[in-house]
């Protein structure tokens, strides 16, 4: 029991840290653009009000609040839920400086996220992450099974199937049920060392839960380390993906919605918090996986040009840079006031949805 509560206090400071410093990498890249481009930034702040501790340094803010998720950066003529702007127009606001200039400061927090993504990432490549080692085992044998026939066993690695090698499970799948009904050569290796090849008919109409031939299959992995250049490869490729599956999302809710199935599951604080616990106990490589793809997540995420988000607020500032006309701050305001409450109605919404999950309702 008391193994459970340290565990549990030592996956929530790892959380905090892990969240905070994302958001913190994110904000400093306002912070970073906002001073270089002369506009005057008031705040950087880790955490959330109410303030623990504060210091001042050439007019900058530097505070730690007492709710340890997240930060912000306050930048004199930008506060996008409040009517009357502090500053606006004021030498060295926000407002007071052209419109490229205002995009760049919102856009470098996605930016930034996305540099992060890709360092946490090559450093977990190249330091051995866990990786499929293109073993493909068998990890179940259904009884009665063309696979039992033919006297496939458990712990066996496929390592070609009619003189095709097998580097990963999915591709193995797709072929079997593609020669349903037709007879198949499997090449085996097994105990360390080739076996004769085995020969089997796959079932074109499998009982429930089966495939055609009644195996399960894993992908064996193991800690691989590799060059820089080609972790830097892994890592962009890695983030590509993420992105790409974050893309699919709405269709596949939609999908979803229509009927077509149980849908993606989304999840929410609660659920990253779960996995960061399950991620840390499998070593710094892969907890920097984890890492980086929470950046690319933030990133994708912040962009979207969504009311209360840095895609929201820097829509506006292109619309304005484009067509030279702005709605008012008011108008701005309220908008992105909806936005964000409409944010935390989503967020309630999937902590409730992982909660579920996580008692099993």
């Amino acid at each position: 029991m008391l193994t459970n509560v340290f565990g549990d206090v030592r996956t929530l400071v790892l959380f905090l840290v892990t969240f905070t410093a994302i958001i913190a990498v994110h904000e400093f890249g306002h912070y970073a653009t906002a001073r270089l481009l002369g506009m005057r930034v008031l705040e950087f702040a880790f955490g959330f009000p109410p303030r623990a501790w504060s210091v001042v340094h050439a007019g900058i803010t530097y505070s730690v609040n007492w709710i340890p998720f997240g930060g912000f950066v306050r930048i004199l003529g930008q506060d996008d839920f409040s009517i009357r702007q502090q500053g606006a127009g004021e030498p060295g606001s926000f407002t007071s400086k052209p419109w490229w200039a205002q995009a760049i400061v919102l856009a470098a927090g996605v930016t930034m996220n996305m540099v992060l993504a890709i360092v946490v990432l090559t450093a977990a490549f190249t330091t051995g992450s866990t990786a499929p080692t293109g073993e493909v085992q068998v990890d179940q044998v259904a009884q009665g099974s063309p696979a039992a026939a033919a006297g496939i066993r458990v712990g066996d690695i496929v390592t070609a199937i009619d003189g095709r090698p097998v580097t990963n499970s999915s591709d193995l799948v797709r072929y079997v049920q593609r020669r349903a009904g037709n007879e198949v050569t499997l090449q085996i290796k097994r105990n360390g060392g080739p076996i004769p090849p085995i020969t089997a008919i796959p079932r074109e109409e499998p009982p429930e839960g089966e495939g055609p031939l009644g195996i399960r299959l894993e992908e064996l992995q193991a800690p691989v380390a590799v060059p820089v250049p080609q972790a830097v490869g892994q890592a962009l490729a890695l983030s590509g993906d993420v992105i790409r599956q974050i893309g699919e999302l709405p269709g596949q809710l939609l999908a979803s919605g229509a009927g077509a199935g149980g849908g993606p599951a989304v999840g929410g604080p609660i659920e990253i918090f779960r996995v960061t616990g399950q991620v840390s106990e499998l070593g710094v490589p892969t907890f920097l996986k984890l890492v980086g793809v929470l950046s690319v997540n933030l990133a994708v995420l912040n962009i979207i040009p969504f009311p209360g988000l840095d895609g929201g607020r820097l829509f506006f500032v292109l619309i304005g840079g484009i067509f030279r006309r702005r709605p008012s701050p008011q108008v701005e305001a309220a908008i992105h006031a909806v936005g964000f409450v409409l944010l935390l109605a989503l967020l309630v919404v999937v902590s409730i949805a992982d909660i579920r999950r996580v008692v099993g309702g």
